[in-house]
């Protein structure tokens, strides 16, 4: 016997998703108006703020308990972009920095508590990559960051100025003192996010150097290692199916990004960019979610590559990332197999 469809609570789900859209999408709308103005007073090369306020609004709410907790975020903030402007320098830079930035930031702004704290610092250090600068463009890098982070600050404090903000929660600076203070204790290779921040950050690593030996420094794409990073995971179930969402929502993504893509003036590619930002913030289903990611990180690169030259590259990206996690995945499990055999 066939179930009725509950159209009144079909109804009630579509007006749930559609409250959260349009209460999410002013956090998406305003960073992206940030970055158009980024993008003009300071230059392309310095506009990937933008992208990284979205995600400071959508997750770093809790940071707006007073100035002094949002000026320390944005200290760290501001540090992670110098040390991802000084990594795309030249090879030698990004050889010694993506080694030792990804597990510092990893390390350093994580808990056993909050083990997925570090997602929005390593996210800011691959986006800042993706266009390299020379070394006296940095200091106007730096401003650019102040003035955009000043900017998401006002908007922040007025949308969100009826939010409850939990009083006794550490703030993300106070984690990183802590764990500056406590590193003999907190360094302990025997801890799974320290595991972690090892086998991330070799990950990053090859990717990151990877994509400095076979791109143009001047276009270098940052798919490769931005797919790589947003699919590890600490738990190692929890990362499989990571990767099985990858796939499923790369072949998605392209698919529909192929269908609409040609109905989208090229002049409105930025209204359709805040539109599928607060859909992927919206969206619980995790296939749905990497779709409009995919979908995302095409509009970005298209007008360089072409739709074929994008479509070919996203393909080979997430092939290449899924590639690499289930080597060192493999390699995990061997040396896990080895210690328990030795000790």
């Amino acid at each position: 016997m066939t179930k009725k469809l509950d159209f009144k609570k079909i109804f009630e789900t579509i007006k749930k998703h559609l409250k959260d859209f349009f209460r999410i999408l002013p956090n998406v709308v305003v960073p992206l108006i940030i970055m158009v103005f980024i993008q003009n007073f300071f230059g392309a090369n310095n506009s990937t703020i933008g992208v990284v306020l979205i995600f400071v609004c959508m997750l770093k709410v809790n940071q707006l308990k007073n100035i002094k907790t949002y000026l320390q975020m944005s200290l760290i903030l501001v540090i992670i972009s110098i040390l991802a402007s000084i990594a795309s320098l030249n090879i030698y830079t990004s050889i010694i920095l993506n080694l030792i930035v990804p597990f510092a930031i990893i390390f350093l702004t994580t808990s056993k508590q909050t083990v997925s704290n570090y997602f929005l610092y390593g996210h800011e250090y691959i986006m800042m990559q993706s266009y390299p600068i020379t070394i006296s463009e940095i200091p106007l890098r730096i401003l650019s960051v102040i003035v955009a982070l000043t900017l998401c600050y006002i908007f922040m404090k007025i949308y969100n100025r009826k939010v409850k903000i939990e009083e006794n929660l550490v703030s993300d600076f106070d984690l990183i003192v802590y764990n500056i203070k406590n590193f003999k204790t907190e360094l302990n290779f025997k801890i799974p996010r320290i595991r972690f921040a090892v086998r991330a950050s070799l990950i990053l690593w090859i990717t990151c150097v990877f994509m400095d030996l076979v791109t143009d420094r001047t276009v270098r794409s940052y798919w490769l290692p931005l797919i790589t990073y947003s699919c590890l995971e600490i738990d190692s179930q929890k990362q499989k199916s990571k990767l099985l969402t990858q796939i499923g929502g790369a072949v998605i993504g392209i698919g529909v990004f192929i269908l609409i893509f040609n109905w989208i003036p090229t002049n409105s590619l930025i209204i359709f960019m805040a539109f599928a930002f607060t859909a992927l913030f919206t969206v619980e289903n995790q296939y749905l979610k990497k779709a409009i990611g995919t979908i995302l990180g095409m509009s970005f690169v298209i007008p360089s590559l072409g739709e074929v030259g994008a479509i070919s590259l996203r393909y080979l990206y997430v092939l290449g990332a899924i590639l690499i996690i289930a080597i060192f995945e493999y390699l995990r499990k061997f040396v896990r197999r080895i210690e328990a055999e030795v000790f």
